[in-house]
């Protein structure tokens, strides 16, 4: 059975689908096998929906503020909202916004953590947050995102982060790229709202130390991915947003990758894809 936030998202999607405002990405899925690894390369199906370039008005407008009516899903605290992702690729794609303009490129802050804690408390999700342009971030208002898991969004490095044990970070030598990464506490998510919160900045700020990510007056000086679920944490430092003339965000080091067509699937192969991830990453 669905819970609150889920269910009212998915009476927001069917609404904001029949109005014509959500325009899901349809994809086919590819799945590749290379070295030790398992990937997912998900083929877009058509690519109208974004196919004129913007003007330079389109490009200034901030889709955030406000957001559009149709696509609230609902209040996340006194500072931030659930929206659903205009364009997605996978069912109930959240985005958590901050309702003023804060850039993507500040640090996750407490009351980040409190709103999508809340979130997680509900079911199983993937969060995760590109943390300026070069980290994949389309938008430069502040957003994390949120997808649910289920079997149609399979992380494919799954068993790689099941090595992960305790909160001590580590890199995982199985992962071809540099990161940070440790496991929450299994009954992290048990916590009061206050307490897990404060316990997931802490993991946050302990992986940015140790990939020596500073901050200076709130910003970051690195851009970085940050990833999570009820059972991990991981930090990838970024260099790159894109390899081969195809960008990459925060999924791409879950071994989940999106591409416009079979040419570019043909170049990942060719390059090799634990080559592109280290290529982006560091």
């Amino acid at each position: 059975m669905l819970l609150p936030l889920w269910q009212q998202a998915a009476e927001v999607k069917q609404a904001a689908l029949n109005s014509g405002t959500l325009l899901s990405l349809p994809t086919t899925s590819v799945d590749l096998r290379e070295g030790d690894l398992n990937w997912r390369v998900r083929v877009l199906e058509a690519l109208r929906l974004k196919a004129q370039p913007a003007t330079s008005t389109e490009a200034s407008i901030n889709p955030f503020l406000p957001p559009e009516p149709s696509l609230v899903v609902c209040e996340a605290g006194p500072e931030h909202l659930w929206v659903l992702n205009k364009y997605n690729v996978f069912d109930l794609h959240l985005l958590l916004i901050t309702k003023t303009f804060v850039p993507q490129t500040r640090i996750i802050e407490q009351t980040d953590f409190s709103a999508l804690f809340k979130a997680m408390q509900a079911a199983p999700a993937l969060a995760f947050y590109n943390s300026g342009a070069v980290a994949g971030a389309s938008q430069s208002h502040k957003h994390l995102q949120l997808i649910p898991l289920t079997p149609e969004t399979h992380l494919p490095f799954t068993p790689q982060f099941e090595a992960l044990h305790d909160q001590v970070p580590r890199q995982l030598e199985t992962l071809p790229f540099q990161h940070a990464a440790l496991a929450l506490p299994n009954d992290l998510f048990q916590l009061p709202e206050s307490e897990g919160s404060q316990y997931l900045q802490q993991f946050y700020d302990r992986l940015r130390m140790t990939l020596a990510i500073e901050v200076q007056d709130q910003q970051i000086e690195k851009p970085y991915n940050l990833l999570l679920t009820q059972s991990w944490m991981m930090l990838v430092p970024r260099v790159a947003e894109s390899a081969c003339g195809i960008s990459f965000n925060a999924l791409a080091f879950t071994g989940s990758l999106l591409v416009k067509d079979q040419i570019q699937i043909k170049l990942l192969q060719e390059t090799g894809l634990a080559n592109i991830l280290q290529q982006i990453s560091g």
